[in-house]
């Protein structure tokens, strides 16, 4: 063989390693998928200074500081706040069990070297597993003095504002439950989503003359922020009044992620303020702005999909019918214009009351508080009772994306499957 020809073959077999070292890309679903570790599964964390941790990967053939935080869980499961009446699980201080780390699927690399230099000592390695079977690595750190400075949100308390890559929404400053501007980076068009409704169904007393309360009568009010890299949470006051007496006082926590948005509901019915309740209901929907032509489809309903043509039509009219369940209550709405949303609603504890679909596709009726006449379309849970007393949690997930292909059947699950994951310490 010649010399030039082997220096070819040794070259081409040089490109076909590297590209074989190279961890191709990840799916759009699981890109910014968020990962999230309890602290009982990385036994080598427990009892470290939470300040000492962070996390580091290979990025370009070299160990890099990547973004995450840790955050830290009351004793009902909530997310820690100082001033709330439920105590922290753990120590505010160390890792504790109940303690998660946070971090993006995109930002593991390929496996490292033991000859990688890094700052600090690595503890532990996170091997992760996508939806191809491509093995990616993420490394826990102690002592490293290096941190990532990218933000995949970003929040402004005082104006109200999150604002990720992918969306921004602004909050009314006066009530966390109305929406003064929705905006999605890659939408062809002006504002897509036009306002989140709540609307608290009951009689009092009596159920002959029921009342009806919207967002201009709930409201929510922060009390306190955790501002993260990844995920960003707002406690917020929420009391429901019934003809000016208090009925309930709910936690309510808002999560904002790169690419969804998330509303944790969590309250104690005291007996004597639900017997005061006749029959109630509560439902909580997203009211489009003039998606017009877009497309639904929903768990337990018909294959075809509605299309929003401003009436409701023989098909709208059967998924309005289905029957939800715990397990299957997705909604997917396709606006063919660089916008899909997938949507969920999670029950919490022992809290497991009937849910039913709330779909409305109008050109021109108004249903206030809202910006833009006209329900195009308005899509969402109602849980249609509440138990005589105790618990009452549950959380609506709303994802956003640039398109989404194939079996929703499928992608619904694969949206909120965390990846194969294993922690082996070093």
């Amino acid at each position: 063989m010649s010399f030039s020809r082997l220096t070819a073959l040794l070259f081409g077999l040089s490109l076909a390693g590297s590209a074989f070292a190279l961890t191709p890309p990840l799916s759009s679903i699981d890109a910014y998928k968020v990962i999230t570790i309890e602290g009982e599964d990385m036994p080598v964390a427990l009892g470290q200074n939470i300040d000492d941790l962070s996390l580091a990967a290979i990025q370009d053939n070299v160990m890099e500081p990547v973004p995450f935080q840790i955050d830290q869980y009351n004793t009902g499961g909530a997310i820690y706040f100082d001033g709330w009446e439920v105590p922290m699980a753990g120590d505010a201080k160390k890792m504790d069990p109940t303690d998660k780390l946070l971090f993006l699927f995109k930002d593991a690399g390929v496996r490292r070297k033991s000859t990688d230099p890094y700052d600090g000592e690595v503890l532990a390695e996170i091997k992760l597993k996508d939806t191809a079977g491509i093995e990616r690595f993420v490394y826990l750190v102690r002592g490293s003095r290096l941190r990532s400075e990218e933000q995949y949100v970003r929040y402004s308390a005082e104006m109200g504002v999150v604002e990720t890559d992918f969306y921004s929404l602004r909050y009314n400053k006066d009530n966390h439950l109305k929406w003064d501007d929705f905006q999605y980076l890659n939408y062809v068009g002006e504002r897509p989503l036009d306002s989140m409704k709540l609307r608290l169904k009951t009689g009092l007393v009596s159920s002959i003359a029921p009342t009806e309360l919207n967002n201009d009568d709930l409201v929510a009010l922060p009390t306190g922020e955790k501002i993260g890299p990844i995920r960003t949470t707002t406690q917020l006051d929420f009391t429901l009044y019934l003809v000016k007496l208090p009925i309930l006082q709910l936690s309510l926590q808002i999560h904002h992620y790169p690419k969804a948005v998330m509303y944790d509901v969590r309250g104690i019915i005291p007996e004597v303020r639900r017997y005061l309740l006749k029959d109630p209901s509560i439902a909580m929907t997203l009211d489009a702005n003039r998606l017009l032509g877009s497309t639904i489809r929903m768990a337990n309903g018909p294959k075809e999909p509605g299309v929003v043509d401003g009436k409701i039509d023989a098909l709208e009219t059967q998924m309005r019918q289905v029957h939800f369940t715990p397990q299957q209550n997705w909604y997917w709405v396709s606006t063919k214009r660089n916008l899909d949303i997938v949507a969920y609603l999670d029950y919490l504890g022992d809290f497991n009351e009937p849910i039913s679909p709330v779909i409305d596709d109008d050109l021109t009726r108004e249903d206030p508080p809202e910006v833009f006449p006209g329900q195009l379309p308005n899509v969402g849970y109602r849980i249609d009772s509440f138990p005589m007393k105790g618990f009452l949690g549950f959380v609506v997930s709303i994802y956003v994306s640039d398109g989404l292909e194939g079996d929703p059947e499928v992608f619904t699950q694969q949206l909120r499957t965390i990846p194969e994951l294993q922690v082996r310490p070093l």
